[in-house]
């Protein structure tokens, strides 16, 4: 029974110091759980030396401390800064994220701000944006520093009540531009009187444009009028429609956009959705 006792204790002597949550909102849950973190060895010393567990969870980390006495002796007095490296596994990140680093480019995450982000503005943005090693990976640098009022450890820290800080790294959807490329094996088919719409016809969409794509293929193009925000799943969905003078009856759904084929078109400096759609 005893050992039941500071069994329970001692659970309860944990205090979490820091968490960090990356959210983005193309996903419906607003979770991203494709960043991988990884302290650095000076990190990982300075969290044995100060009792300090790092923990991953679905889409960040936290850190928590044990609250042993022996860390709130004068010797542990002070600012604590430690480093996390981030990467993220998602091949087509940049695809959905509204965020273009360059080659040699990362993220630099640092909880210097007024607000409960470890960035500036609402969402990321170029201002996070700085030189790393690797141009290969997606990925970068979160800066974290605590403890300025020995809140956690060091002289008084037995007897603060500090709560942990939750902080978030938020990243906004890219707007594209979508475009139904549309084609067919049949010679001189008249696209003349197609249009896309979506089901009530609050809109029409008739302005057709050919095209060569790159395999040589021909393919007739009509743009949705305004730019999509990417997202994990869509509302709406439009169709592809005949003006016949008649019932108008012809009338195929056209698939979502697919993160895999966004580009960036060099010559707008437009960020494009390319659908391809056979009429066979």
């Amino acid at each position: 029974m005893n050992g039941m006792y500071n069994q329970i204790n001692y659970t309860s002597n944990y205090k979490k110091i820091i968490e960090v949550e990356v959210n983005h909102d193309y996903f419906k849950d607003k979770k991203c759980i494709s960043f991988v973190f990884n302290p650095t060895s000076e990190t990982l010393s300075l969290f044995k030396n100060y009792g300090i567990l790092f923990k991953r969870t679905q889409s960040g980390f936290v850190l928590i401390s044990g609250s042993d006495l022996r860390y709130s002796s004068a010797s542990f007095n002070g600012l604590i800064e430690v480093e996390i490296s981030i990467s993220n596994n998602d091949p087509v990140f940049l695809n959905y994220s509204e965020i273009s680093p360059s080659a040699g480019e990362g993220f630099l995450f640092q909880n210097s701000f007024e607000a409960n982000t470890l960035h500036q503005e609402e969402y990321v943005d170029a201002s996070v944006l700085a030189p790393i090693n690797n141009d290969k990976v997606i990925g970068g640098t979160i800066k974290l520093s605590f403890n300025q009022n020995n809140e956690f450890f060091g002289e008084g820290s037995e007897n603060s009540n500090a709560g942990g800080e939750k902080y978030r790294i938020n990243f906004k959807s890219r707007e594209v531009v979508v475009r139904y490329n549309f084609y067919s094996s049949k010679e001189n088919l008249d696209f003349s009187n197609f249009f896309i719409a979506d089901d009530e016809n609050s809109f029409k969409n008739d302005s057709i444009e050919q095209r060569k794509l790159a395999n040589g293929q021909e393919v007739f193009c009509i743009q949705h009028p305004t730019p999509i925000k990417l997202s994990q799943f869509y509302e709406k969905s439009l169709f592809l429609k005949k003006d016949d003078g008649f019932l108008n009856t012809f009338s195929i759904q056209l698939p979502q956009p697919q993160v895999k084929n966004v580009s960036l078109n060099k010559n707008d400096g437009k960020y494009y959705a390319d659908l391809f759609v056979s009429l066979d």
